[in-house]
């Protein structure tokens, strides 16, 4: 059973990169379990991306 104290209080959000704390009303990405705030967002699109990095004259053949 739930105690009414319970009710209607909100569960903290960190970031599951940098650690800060993700605000309500504060933009976020869940990914493969994680919350990612936004300053963390090019980080993530990276890590995610990587295998399909390529550097131009070393592409890999197929």
């Amino acid at each position: 059973m739930y105690s009414d104290k319970c009710r209607g209080r909100r569960q903290r959000l960190f970031c599951t990169l940098c650690g800060r704390e993700i605000p309500v009303g504060a933009e976020y990405w869940f990914c493969n379990g994680g919350s990612v705030c936004g300053a963390c967002l090019p980080d993530l699109a990276r890590r995610e991306l990587a295998p399909c990095r390529e550097i131009r004259g070393e592409e890999r053949v197929r």
